[in-house]
């Protein structure tokens, strides 16, 4: 079918535009929503723009070993509509990053489809906890991680929102090891 959604791991090298202009649009969608929350910027708390902070993210990327995390995207002909990651957290656990899906292509289920391949992914490479860290303001978000068995945390080492944004942040985890 023509224009069907394509589930994929991305490539860094062929995938790199699509996944430099997805993570710079949910950054600036995420700048605006914070700015908004709590009158500060992204820029102001990395003390970097979004140009240079979406750069060091995708150097971060690029350094994932393929043994401890996945990049998801959502495909549709050549456009990436959704993506999201799984990488290594200093205590051994796996995190979940960048869920994100462009505003005209949500309400189809592209999120959760990206949360269960990354759970999955998490399984196969045998993490017993998976966490994630997600803004308040993201309530649909939110329903998806709470649908999958995901429940609140404490902050835990390697996540990347600062101190700052603590009252506007929740920290979730699921218990791989106790569920399936």
């Amino acid at each position: 079918m023509k224009n069907a959604p394509q589930f994929c791991d991305a490539d860094p090298v062929t995938q790199y535009g699509n996944v430099v202009a997805l993570t710079q649009e949910y950054f600036e969608w995420m700048n605006a929503e914070i700015v908004r929350a709590c009158a500060i910027s992204i820029p102001d708390l990395v003390g970097k723009t979004i140009d240079e902070y979406v750069r060091l993210t995708m150097q971060r990327m690029s350094t994932v070993d393929p043994r401890e995390g996945t990049f998801h995207l959502v495909m549709i002909g050549n456009e990436a509509v959704a993506m999201g990651g799984l990488r290594r957290l200093p205590d051994g656990a796996a995190e979940i990053v960048r869920i994100y899906t462009r505003p005209a292509f949500r309400g189809r289920g592209y999120g959760r489809k990206i949360m269960d391949h990354l759970i999955a992914r998490a399984r196969d490479l045998d993490y017993l906890i998976v966490r994630l860290d997600t803004a308040k303001f993201m309530h649909s978000a939110h329903r998806i991680y709470y649908s999958l068995g995901f429940k609140d945390c404490q902050p835990y080492a390697g996540a990347e929102p600062p101190d700052q944004l603590k009252p506007i942040w929740l920290y979730m985890e699921k218990d791989l090891a106790s569920s399936h």
